[in-house]
């Protein structure tokens, strides 16, 4: 069996509590249209969303530990830092929470504003036990506003919702990285535990919605604009950028694939 883990931002630390729990639903939603239906999903949260959509393989599960709130003293990159932690603590208390109340064979980690295949439960509970998990190559980017999405083969470089991995090996994920407390980028753990790459497109990652820490409008400026674009450097981060994404159109199947809404 599979189980999703979504860790959800305090209220108090959110900018629009109204559209958090706007953007939480339709994730939720997404969650819960798996065509298997042989699967679990934990909510690990200070407080629990305000929301009319409810499922029976939905279970929340409330944390006391103080929210990371900024204050004066502390820079935005300190502040992105105790939220990635945040993040991270959420994620472990999940897989912790859903191996022993479930006995739960996978895990996968599903950021509280994205979308995700319907297919993801049917095809793990279909694979071999022995497998230690994937990590999800392929997925599209979608920013608020767009008519369309973009396609990218490093997905799992860019989106948190990527990693299907075994409860106990989630732990290899935190505190290796020195700005992602959670580095979901991995692909080999431990050195010697090699996942492998998820076999079709497996989400869609939602940026710039008003609720992101990282990839806000600002900074998604910030990281596509390059000093010396004409440089040799600069062709090669250009050409990088045109093989790594490629446009989609939102057709009415990938609308029914991963319950996505505009």
């Amino acid at each position: 069996m599979l189980t999703f883990i979504v860790p959800v931002k305090s209220k108090q630390v959110s900018k629009d509590w109204s559209k958090f729990c706007s953007l939480f639903e339709r994730t939720l939603i997404s969650i819960c249209s798996q065509t298997d239906t042989n699967y679990k999903v934990v909510v690990v949260c200070h407080e629990i969303p305000e929301i009319s959509f409810s499922h029976d393989n939905v279970h929340y599960m409330t944390v006391d530990f103080e929210p990371p709130i900024k204050t004066a003293q502390i820079n935005e990159d300190e502040a992105n830092k105790l939220r990635e932690i945040d993040k991270g603590k959420k994620l472990q208390l999940g897989a912790q929470f859903a191996k022993e109340r479930f006995d739960t064979d996978y895990v996968m980690t599903v950021d509280s504003d994205d979308f995700i295949s319907n297919r993801i439960a049917g095809f793990v509970n279909k694979q071999n036990r022995t497998i230690p998990g994937w990590y999800v190559k392929n997925g599209y980017i979608f920013m608020k506003g767009k008519k369309f999405l973009l396609k990218t083969y490093k997905f799992n470089y860019l989106c948190g919702s990527s990693v299907i991995v075994k409860p106990d090996l989630l732990r290899h994920f935190f505190d290796v990285d020195s700005i992602l407390y959670f580095d979901h980028r991995l692909k080999v753990l431990n050195e010697t535990i090699k996942l492998r790459a998820f076999p079709f497109y497996g989400g869609i990652y939602s940026i710039a919605n008003g609720e992101n820490h990282l990839m806000h409008g600002k900074n998604i400026k910030k990281f596509n604009t390059h000093k010396d674009l004409f440089s040799i450097e600069g062709v090669k981060r250009l050409l990088a950028k045109i093989r790594n994404y490629s446009l989609k159109l939102i057709t009415k199947r990938t609308k029914q694939e991963f319950s996505f809404t505009i």
